[in-house]
């Protein structure tokens, strides 16, 4: 605007002046200048918010989706926070429950609508939610593909079910958030192949709040078990050959590792398909039927009764539901499981190379603990050294848990350091 005759800018300190009646004072870059109320200067320009850039986060979530569970722990800024545990059940609705462990909408294609392309929305419940539905739910057992054809609905329900999902995204709308994730898998299958079906995915909701995803590009894939022989080379193993023995919900895996260099290496693999804890459910459920008592057990139940069996003194104790101590039937199970089934040729094959090498005992078939004691004392029979049966705390965790070696800043750099520090101690020894 014009300035008028004898009038000057003065610098002075950016501050708010209340408006007066015939003039305007306007704050611009510290420089205050006194015009007559005219019409243009009640048309005020109205002020531009400034864009807000809000940097990703992205959140590593490693995860193993089992036959019989599906397990999940993120990592964010080298920090790794405590895992969920779901049931391997999936279950579609009409509409998601609020406030359900598990339950999310989602999209992951187009349809036309009158006219014009909209998202194709689906309803999914994750985990023991999924039987409260009234309607027809999916477990992984049920079929040898179902791991592979539910992968996204079993990753988002176990993402939907982290505790502190609306901490990890981020945005500035609070029902309208983003989820930037770098997905890291344990499992048979191909890893390009669960990549394609999980970018399908392109937002879901959990209640009330949608999530736009954002998977990185790389299409990263563990073997089964590695966390397990991470957790093997930890324990200062000196040997170049590792093994693990994974007894899961429908395999009990043997595999092979080289223990030379900064990380183990899967060399062989055995599957024995048809020697997990499924199989043991059967041979229990059978003992359980032979026995004088009328009433049922459903294999839920029998899964549950297995969960909470303890050994003391030798003896197996198994509580039913209606109280009664099954843990004889147990037992029997266990022995006829380790005698005639795939858990079989897993055994044999390490009643030899176990002699000479170690091996890590995991999985949720150690998590059993009468079966634990009696498969151990099984490799004790066939000659196995008791030093080489490296055992954990928590062997239905350790496969997962230990994977955290390769992301949680502090394990990592110690690792490093210690390794570092193993290489100039034998290049000393080489030199001396």
């Amino acid at each position: 605007m014009p300035r008028q005759k004898n009038e000057t800018a003065t610098q002075t300190t950016p501050e708010v002046v209340e408006p007066q009646e015939s003039n305007v004072t306007v704050e611009v870059a510290g420089i205050t200048t006194s015009t007559d109320n005219t019409e243009d200067t009640e048309k005020q320009s109205k002020s531009r918010k400034p864009r807000v850039t809000i940097p990703k986060q992205e959140i590593i979530i490693v995860m193993d989706c089992g036959r019989s569970r599906i397990k999940a722990m993120p990592i964010i800024n080298g920090v790794a926070y405590s895992s969920i545990v779901l049931d391997s059940i999936v279950c579609e609705v009409s509409s998601p429950p609020f406030g359900e462990m598990g339950a999310f909408s989602m999209s992951r294609e187009k349809v036309e609508v009158e006219g014009k392309l909209k998202d194709k929305v689906e309803h999914w419940v994750v985990g023991r939610s999924a039987k409260l539905q009234g309607t027809e739910w999916v477990a992984m057992s049920d079929d040898d593909d179902n791991k592979v054809r539910y992968f996204p609905i079993l990753a988002l329900g176990a993402i939907a079910s982290l505790p502190n999902l609306y901490q990890y995204s981020t945005g500035a709308n609070e029902k309208n958030r983003a989820l930037t994730i770098r997905l890291v898998t344990l499992s048979l299958a191909n890893p390009l192949t669960l990549k394609k079906a999980i970018n399908q995915c392109k937002w879901m909701q959990v209640d009330g709040v949608k999530y736009r995803l954002s998977f990185s590009k790389g299409a990263l894939n563990y073997p089964e078990g590695y966390g397990a022989a991470l957790h093997g080379q930890g324990n200062k193993l000196e040997r170049p050959t590792l093994f693990t023995f994974d007894v899961g919900y429908g395999t009990a895996c043997v595999s092979e590792y080289s223990n030379l260099g900064l990380y183990p290496k899967r060399i062989a693999h055995e599957p024995n398909g048809g020697g997990g804890v499924s199989q043991l459910i059967k041979e229990f459920a059978k003992a359980v039927a032979n026995t004088d008592s009328s009433r049922v057990i459903k294999p839920s139940q029998l899964r549950e009764v297995l969960e909470t069996a303890t050994i003391q003194d030798g003896k197996v104790s198994a509580i039913a539901p209606d109280g009664r101590d099954i843990g004889q039937a147990l037992e029997t199970a266990i022995k006829n499981w380790i005698k005639d089934s795939p858990l079989t040729f897993a055994l044999e094959s390490l009643g030899t190379s176990a002699r000479r090498h170690p091996v890590v005992l995991c999985g949720g078939g150690f998590a059993i603990k009468p079966a634990h004691h009696l498969i151990k004392e099984q490799m004790l029979r066939q000659g196995i050294p008791k030093e080489h049966l490296i055992e954990t705390s928590d062997p239905g965790m350790i496969a997962l848990s230990e994977l955290k070696r390769l992301y949680v800043t502090e394990l990592n750099t110690e690792q490093n350091t210690e390794h570092q520090e193993e290489q100039t101690n034998a290049q000393q020894e080489q030199a001396a």
